[in-house]
C-alpha cells in the first residue's frame, strides 16, 4: 500500500472510530505523544546528569535528577491514563463493530441473505473483525505508528545538532561531518533492505489467511459442532468422535504445513532485521564514541545520541513494520467496509396496510410461479388461490412440494418469479415492507427461542401487556407449567449464562405458538406447528386452534393428517403446483392425492 493510501485509510479508519466518541482521538495523540518522549527525555537527563557528575556539579546535579523524576512520573501518569482508556476503547469498537455487523445482516434482503456468497462474506467478515487483525487490534497499530513516527522525529532532532557538531582543530574521517553521512547512508541502507523484507512479511502473511480461508471455516465449523450441548448426544451414541476427529485432521493437514512454513520464514526475517540492527548499532556506538574521544563533545552525551540513534532506527523499523501490519490489518478491514457497504432491502412499497378491526383482509395470489435463484426449477408453477378472511386453511403436500415456499413468498421473503400477489386487491410490492409484515404471526418450522426471559420471548421485542402474556400461555397449555418455573414469566430460558432452564421439544413449540397469538395479527401461519407434540398433546392443540385464531385468517403447513380435519379448507400441493382444492370429507370422497395420504397415515393408528 502507497503511502497516500494509507494515510487514507488511518484516516478513514479514525473517523469511524471516533463516531461513537470524539474524545478517542485526544487519548490517541496524548499517549502517542508521551509514549515517544518518555525514552528521549530519559536519555536527555541521563547524559545530563553524567556531564554534571563528571563536572563535579553536584548541587545542578541534583536538582536534574529532581526534574527528570517529576517529568518522567507526571508524563509517565499520563501515559497509563491514556493507554487504559484506548485498551477500554478497543473493546468498545470491537462491540460497535459487532453491532454493525448483525444489524448489517438483518437488513440484507433475505433472498439475498440465504445465498452461500452472502454468508461467506459475513463469516469472513466476522473473522476480520472479531479474530485477529480486528478493529481493536488496527487502533493499537495506528497508536503504535504515530509513536513511532513521534520518535522519529526526536531522534532527528537531535541526530541534526550532532551532525552540527565538528571540531576543526583536529581534521580526521570522525571530527568531520563525513563521518556523519557514512553513518546515515549505513542506516539508510538497513532501513531500505528491512522495508523489502517486512514488505515480503506482509504479503506472504495475506496470502497464508486468503489461502486458508476454506479449511479455517471447516475447521471452526466442526470445533462448534463438537462443543455443542445439544449435538452431545448424538455424537457420543452415534460414535462420530472419531469421525468427526478425521474430518478435523483432514482440515488441519491443508493449513498446518502453510503455517510452519510461515513460522520458519518468519523465524528468517526476524533474524535478517536483528542482524542489520546489530550493524547499525556497532557503527552509531563507533562513530559518536570516536566523536567524544577526540572532544567533538562531552562523554555523557555519547549516551544522547548514540541512543538516539539506536532508537531512531528501532522506531523507523517498528514504523516500516507496523505499517505492513496495517496494510494487512486493513485488507481484512476491507471485507467489513465492504460488507457493512452493501445495500439493505431495497422494498419501494410506501403504502400503509389499513387498520381495521373487522380483520378484513384477503391475501391472493394471480398466477405466480417461482424458482430459486441461480435455478431454472420451478418450485411453484401457475399458483392461483386466495384465502377468505376468517379461514383455516391446510396446506398439504409431499417434501418438497412447494408449501413453506408458499408461505415465504405470502410472507414477502421472497419475490415470485412470475405473477404477483395482492392483498385487498393491491400488488403487495407496493405496500411498505414493515407495516406488511406486521399483518402475519408466523411460527416457521425451525423457529427459534432466545437465552432470555419468557415473558421478553413471547413479546418479541415489543411492551409486555400482562393480560394478552396470560391468555396466550393459557391457549397453548402453558400456565402450569409457568408457575412452576423458578421465577414464573421472568424465568430465563437455556442455560447459556447458567441460570436459566431448558424446555422440551414439546414446550419450546407451545411457547413459539404463544408468541405467534401475542403478536394478535389477522393472518396466522404455523408451519408444522405441532411437530414436538405428542398426539394427546397435538389433539388438544388443534382443538383450541378454532378459539385461538377466532375472527384471524390461518393457514397450517403439517403432515400429520388428522391436523387437517379441523380445518374449513385444504389445499394439496404436488410438485409446485395445486392438484386438489376442498374440505376433508370432499377430498377424501375424491380418493385423490389427499385420501391417500390420509389413509396410509391413518393405518398406523389403528
Amino acid at each position: 500500500m502507497k503511502m497516500k493510501e494509507r494515510f487514507h485509510a488511518i484516516c478513514r479508519f479514525l473517523t469511524m472510530v471516533s463516531q461513537g466518541n470524539h474524545r478517542v482521538l485526544f487519548w490517541l495523540l496524548g499517549s502517542a505523544f508521551a509514549a515517544a518522549t518518555l525514552p528521549y527525555l530519559s536519555l536527555f537527563f541521563s547524559a545530563r546528569i553524567l556531564n554534571l557528575l563528571l563536572a563535579k556539579s553536584y548541587r545542578a546535579c541534583l536538582y536534574t535528577v529532581v526534574v527528570f523524576l517529576l517529568t518522567q512520573y507526571g508524563l509517565g501518569l499520563f501515559e497509563k491514563i491514556c493507554r487504559q482508556y484506548l485498551d477500554g476503547q478497543k473493546e468498545l469498537c470491537l462491540a460497535r463493530t459487532e453491532q454493525k455487523i448483525t444489524a448489517k445482516a438483518l437488513e440484507l434482503e433475505f433472498e439475498k441473505f440465504e445465498k452461500t456468497e452472502t454468508m461467506d462474506a459475513i463469516r469472513r467478515t466476522n473473522v476480520s473483525s472479531m479474530g485477529s487483525g480486528n478493529v481493536g487490534d488496527q487502533l493499537i497499530v495506528i497508536h503504535t505508528l504515530i509513536t513511532s513516527l513521534l520518535s522519529v522525529l526526536y531522534a532527528l532532532f537531535f541526530l541534526l545538532r550532532l551532525f552540527l557538531l565538528s571540531d576543526s582543530s583536529r581534521k580526521n574521517f570522525f571530527t568531520s561531518p563525513f563521518s556523519m553521512l557514512a553513518l546515515l547512508l549505513l542506516c539508510g541502507v538497513q532501513l531500505a533492505l528491512s522495508s523489502r523484507i517486512n514488505r515480503r512479511s506482509t504479503q506472504k502473511k495475506i496470502e497464508l489467511n486468503q489461502g486458508n480461508d476454506h479449511s479455517n471455516s471447516v475447521a471452526n465449523y466442526l470445533v462448534n459442532v463438537m462443543l455443542e450441548e445439544r449435538r452431545a448426544d448424538d455424537i457420543r451414541i452415534g460414535h462420530l468422535d472419531h469421525f468427526l476427529d478425521v474430518q478435523f485432521g483432514k482440515a488441519m493437514e491443508h493449513f498446518l504445513p502453510m503455517y510452519l512454513d510461515f513460522a520458519r520464514f518468519s523465524a528468517i526475517t526476524d533474524g535478517k532485521n536483528a542482524l542489520l540492527s546489530l550493524l547499525s548499532n556497532f557503527a552509531a556506538y563507533l562513530v559518536i564514541g570516536a566523536r567524544a574521544l577526540y572532544g567533538v563533545l562531552p562523554i555523557g552525551d555519547v549516551l544522547l545520541y548514540a541512543g538516539s540513534v539506536t532508537r531512531a532506527m528501532s522506531d523507523l523499523q517498528t514504523f516500516l513494520a507496523t505499517g505492513s501490519e496495517f496494510d494487512y490489518i486493513n485488507s481484512y478491514l476491507s471485507t467489513y467496509e465492504d460488507f457493512i457497504a452493501q445495500p439493505s432491502m431495497a422494498y419501494d412499497g410506501t403504502l400503509p396496510i389499513e387498520k381495521r378491526d373487522d380483520g378484513q383482509y384477503e391475501f391472493a395470489f394471480h398466477d405466480v410461479s417461482f424458482s430459486y435463484p441461480g435455478t431454472n426449477i420451478p418450485v411453484l408453477e401457475h399458483v392461483t388461490l386466495s384465502f377468505a378472511v376468517g379461514e383455516k386453511t391446510a396446506l398439504v403436500g409431499r417434501n418438497g412440494a412447494g408449501k413453506t415456499t408458499l408461505i415465504k413468498l405470502l410472507c414477502r421473503l421472497y419475490e415470485p418469479t412470475s405473477g404477483y400477489i395482492t392483498l385487498n386487491g393491491i400488488d403487495i410490492r407496493k405496500y411498505s415492507y414493515k407495516e406488511y409484515t406486521q399483518a402475519f404471526s408466523v411460527v416457521f418450522q425451525d423457529f427459534h427461542l432466545f437465552s432470555l426471559p419468557l415473558d421478553e420471548n413471547i413479546a418479541a421485542g415489543t411492551e409486555i401487556d400482562e393480560a394478552a402474556l396470560q391468555s396466550s400461555l393459557a391457549k397453548v397449555g402453558l400456565t402450569d407449567r409457568v408457575q412452576q418455573l423458578p421465577q414464573g414469566v421472568r424465568t430465563r430460558l437455556y442455560n447459556n449464562n447458567g441460570s436459566g432452564v431448558d424446555l422440551s421439544g414439546g414446550e419450546a413449540q407451545r411457547t413459539a405458538i404463544a408468541r405467534a397469538l401475542y403478536k394478535d395479527a389477522p393472518f396466522v401461519i404455523l408451519d408444522e406447528p405441532t411437530a414436538a407434540l405428542d398426539p394427546i398433546a397435538e389433539a388438544e392443540i388443534y382443538k383450541q386452534f378454532s378459539q385461538m385464531t377466532a375472527g384471524k385468517t390461518a393457514v397450517y403447513i403439517s403432515h400429520r393428517m388428522s391436523s387437517c380435519k379441523f380445518c374449513d379448507r385444504i389445499i394439496v400441493l404436488d410438485h409446485g403446483r395445486i392438484a386438489e382444492d376442498g374440505t376433508h370429507d370432499t377430498l377424501l370422497a375424491n380418493h385423490g392425492i389427499y385420501a391417500n395420504l390420509y389413509e396410509t397415515q391413518a393405518q398406523y393408528y389403528t
